[in-house]
């Protein structure tokens, strides 16, 4: 599996000292179950918090390292990671990861 980088997610890693990328599972639990992908940029003492105490496998990459969860996803060869803005807000988008 490839972890591939656009450009402006890295100028803004950069400018935020971030070098982790995590992949996360949120879920629901009510009459309708609901799960979702959350993909964020944390930092090193959270990545390592993140290894240690949820078991995250971390894989290393050019750029930093991607924390990948115990649950069962599907990843194509290629993911590629983004930057992608709403308004003044900024997150991590993605490609390739999937139920």
């Amino acid at each position: 599996m490839k972890f591939t980088y656009e450009a402006e997610l890295l100028e803004y890693m950069n400018q935020k000292n971030l070098k982790n990328i995590i992949v996360q599972v949120a879920e629901t639990h009510s009459d309708i179950e609901i799960q979702e992908i959350h993909v964020h940029a944390i930092s090193d003492k959270m990545a390592d918090f993140h290894i240690s105490e949820h078991n995250y496998k971390p894989v290393e990459t050019g750029h930093g390292r991607v924390l990948l969860p115990k649950y069962p996803l599907e990843y194509d060869d290629e993911v590629i990671f983004g930057l992608k803005k709403f308004w003044i807000f900024k997150s991590v988008s993605f490609k390739g990861i999937g139920f």
